[in-house]
């Protein structure tokens, strides 16, 4: 009769033999003991497949967890928004088209970014890629990294987008908490690439959520303060007077965006900071 797998009896050891009692034997007839050395109770062959030990199962647990892992960073879906994709899609073919330069300038936000039509004129003579896409929040400026700001290796990145979040209802906490990944992510494929942080536009228009705006720059500067490749820039004090109303000529219409002035005026205070940023980059 073949002996039982090991693994699934009920082992009796003492000084000189070990024992093991099979519950289908037992319940077809008497107790059986076989006498096996003493030495130990995982064998080779003609023996069963020996027990795995607790540290083989460790490294088993180790393997397992690892390629679950793996597998699931596979199957992660790629970050999508039905408003922005035809926009990313289009900033990548024109990369395709023309490649931009590796190590470059970076305009990366909102549409005080893309309206910034002189931006090249401005940041010369540093290469410059402008990725902002109008309306845009952290979400998705955070979202869509992986193709409009990472594969261009930035060597400074001018970052300008929360309003629209608080604009919207979101917090300043989680406006704070998505730009300090971002930057986690930027410096991790670039470890020397530095990032000009732009405060929020309390624009005219959006006077009723300038205290929850003034909270999140609160933590722009503190998160700047915690990392010297980070320098934030206050550009409020460029578009508005002391006491909050818009400097005259510096805003559109809409109370919202800044006119040709007004980036004229945003540029006096953000190109010292990327002037620095530059010699500091890689």
């Amino acid at each position: 009769m073949p002996l039982p797998n090991l693994c699934s009896q009920t082992l009796t050891a003492n000084r000189h033999n070990l024992a093991f009692t099979s519950p289908a034997l037992v319940s077809s007839g008497p107790q059986v003991l076989v006498s096996l050395p003493s030495s130990p109770p995982c064998l080779s062959y003609p023996y069963p497949a020996p027990c795995p030990t607790p540290s083989n199962m460790k490294l088993l647990l180790a393997f397992l967890l690892a390629v679950t892992g793996l597998a699931a960073d596979v199957a992660k879906p790629a970050f999508s928004s039905p408003k922005y994709d035809k926009d990313i899609a289009a900033f990548e073919a024109a990369d395709k088209a023309n490649p931009p330069p590796q190590g470059a300038l970076l305009l990366s936000g909102a549409s005080s970014m893309r309206l910034w039509k002189t931006a090249a004129r401005d940041f010369a003579p540093y290469p410059l890629i402008n990725r902002g896409f109008g309306g845009s929040k952290t979400t998705e400026v955070l979202g869509y990294m992986e193709r409009i700001t990472l594969p261009y290796h930035p060597r400074v990145v001018v970052f300008h987008c929360g309003s629209n979040d608080i604009n919207a209802g979101d917090t300043a906490e989680a406006v704070v908490a998505r730009v300090t990944e971002y930057h986690r992510r930027l410096r991790a494929e670039n470890p020397h690439a530095q990032l000009v942080l732009l405060s929020t536009t309390q624009a005219p228009s959006r006077r009723t959520k300038w205290a929850e705006m003034k909270k999140a720059d609160e933590g722009f500067r503190a998160l700047a303060a915690a990392h010297a490749d980070i320098r934030y820039v206050d550009i409020n004090p460029a578009l508005n007077l002391p006491d909050g109303e818009p400097r005259p000529g510096l805003y559109l219409k809409d109370n919202l965006h800044p006119s040709e002035a007004g980036y004229a005026a945003m540029l006096e205070v953000i190109r010292p900071a990327v002037d620095a940023a530059w010699k500091a980059g890689k």
